[in-house]
């Protein structure tokens, strides 16, 4: 599967429905996978950097609904399509309430579902560019700091655990930090300027990073010598 394609993670128990999907994803060019229940949904989400969530609420193990919730909760922004039932009008109000870009019901027109999924992928596509047409990787594009360096060509960084490959968004977000070294960045600037919503209500996912690229690049998280702390704005960069 070609690099560029996207990553569709697909939580649907029923194995008529999924394999059919599948089938079709692969004929669009995207690289799909699939979880059987609610738990497997959550920990490929976790494991992947995945383009798009199609999520089916009726599921075992734990339903549709709570595991959009826990990604949601958890800072996890990928664009989710719920698959709701027809006769429970409900359902799709309650999804999107939770956090789901959008909802096709059951039984679906494979047209228009697939035209959903295209309508996210394209959206989910230009928020990334928006992110990253200021500032778009170039070959030895390498940011030095101590003895830790990020590579925004190859995404590959020297951390204390080796040499590693950062997602897309510790990529943006070491990005926003090499441009402007010393100054206090705000929760909101970095919603804006990795994730493309600069006016979303949570900014756990923006933590979420920090903690990461912190496990990444410090020895002590309370004695930060790169990423400090600015109480109740946001973060400063120290090269």
């Amino acid at each position: 599967m070609n690099e560029a394609s996207p990553r569709i993670l697909l939580v649907e128990d029923e194995e008529a429905i999924a394999q059919g999907l599948l089938l079709n994803f692969r004929r669009k060019g995207w690289d799909p996978a699939l979880a059987g229940d609610g738990d497997e949904g959550l920990r490929l989400a976790g494991e992947g950097r995945f383009d798009l969530i199609v999520l089916d609420v009726r599921l075992p193990t734990i339903d549709g609904f709570e595991v959009c919730q826990r990604l949601r909760s958890g800072g996890d922004l990928t664009p989710i399509l719920m698959l709701t039932a027809k006769n429970q009008p409900d359902d799709v109000v309650y999804g999107l309430k939770l956090g789901a870009d959008d909802y096709v019901t059951k039984p679906f027109d494979l047209a228009e579902l697939l035209a959903r999924i295209e309508g996210l992928l394209r959206r989910s596509d230009w928020s990334r560019s928006v992110s990253d047409a200021a500032n778009p990787p170039s070959e030895g594009d390498r940011f030095v700091f101590g003895e830790f360096w990020v590579d925004f060509g190859s995404w590959q960084a020297a951390t204390l655990n080796g040499t590693v490959e950062l997602s897309r968004k510790e990529i943006a977000v070491m990005r926003v930090f090499a441009n402007r070294p010393g100054q206090v960045v705000s929760r909101r600037e970095l919603l804006a300027e990795v994730w493309g919503l600069p006016n979303h209500p949570n900014t756990r996912v923006v933590d979420n990073v920090i903690l990461s690229l912190r496990k990444a690049f410090e020895e002590s998280s309370l004695r930060p010598r790169h990423i400090h702390n600015v109480r109740g704005v946001g973060y400063r960069f120290e090269a």
